[in-house]
């Protein structure tokens, strides 16, 4: 039994699932177990022992139950750069990328090359805080999120990506543990409600609730940053959010005096994905 028929095999148990892009998959599954590179699968002749096929069909098994991909090779590739993800953490989306891009050009636009300090909320596997700190030269980063766990998979990131040198992690629920102010703030919040938590896909359902659900309207999380950034920002600091497809006009209707929106960022989709705001005044806490 060699690659070609594995990955066959694998593609046509997968289609039967009506697993989105069972090519793919298949071939990432194959790249874990093997530990090659996925062109390989088509280059390389490599017969496969029983016990390595008997490993792929377990894969597959999993992936037939919805256990998302990235928990089951427990890694993720986000921004070109590899992530190491466990099950209780939350999946890094495409759609974040565009929240890094958007950071970065904040950063030269309006900052560079000042050595600027970033505060991450929510940092999940450490990826917003890893890529900032890939890309931003002159930068500190303290990286912040409520679950003890992610926090160990977000150091194990930054050590990964040889970024450790401009992150400090802690655990802390928004801004409870924060003492400092900051440039820029920025994050990508739980901005589900409860009731689109209930029609979400089963797998999605298998990464943690409070990385998703925020409140009966979806805002909890969001509200709790543009208020409090007040005391967290610098003097014309920047607040830069992911937020809902669907939360703009509601969040329009909320933002406080000391800050001002700059700038709305559409995703892919063309929807409203990342808000850029800038503070307006100082206040002393």
């Amino acid at each position: 039994m060699n690659l070609l028929t594995l990955l066959k095999e694998g593609i046509e148990i997968l289609k039967k699932e009506k697993i989105e892009n069972p090519h793919l998959e298949v071939e990432l599954i194959l790249s874990h177990l093997i530990g090659i590179e996925r062109y390989k699968i088509y280059t390389e002749n490599i017969e496969i022992p029983t016990q390595t096929y008997k490993r792929f069909l377990k894969l597959l098994e999993k992936r037939k139950k919805r256990i998302p991909l990235a928990y089951i090779l427990k890694k993720i590739t986000f921004y070109d750069s590899d992530f190491i993800i466990k099950k209780g953490i939350f999946i890094p989306r495409p759609e974040t990328e565009l929240l890094i891009n958007t950071t970065i050009k904040i950063y030269n636009k309006f900052l560079f090359p000042k050595k600027v300090k970033i505060l991450d909320i929510g940092t999940g596997c450490g990826n917003i805080s890893v890529i900032l700190a890939k890309n931003i030269k002159n930068c500190f980063i303290t990286s912040i999120d409520i679950s003890k766990k992610a926090i160990e998979v977000a150091k194990k990131n930054a050590e990964l990506n040889d970024v450790t040198k401009k992150i400090k992690f802690l655990i802390s629920d928004v801004f409870n543990n924060i003492k400092d102010r900051f440039d820029v703030i920025v994050s990508n919040p739980p901005y589900i409600s409860r009731n689109e938590y209930e029609n979400l896909d089963r797998e999605v359902k298998m990464e943690p609730k409070r990385a998703l659900i925020a409140g009966k309207d979806g805002l909890k999380i969001i509200k709790k940053i543009l208020f409090e950034s007040d005391f967290y920002l610098k003097e014309k600091g920047f607040l830069i959010i992911e937020i809902g497809y669907n939360q703009l006009n509601e969040i329009k209707k909320i933002i406080p005096s000391h800050l001002s929106l700059i700038l709305i960022e559409k995703d892919l989709s063309n929807f409203d994905r990342i808000l850029v705001f800038k503070k307006l005044k100082k206040v002393v806490k």
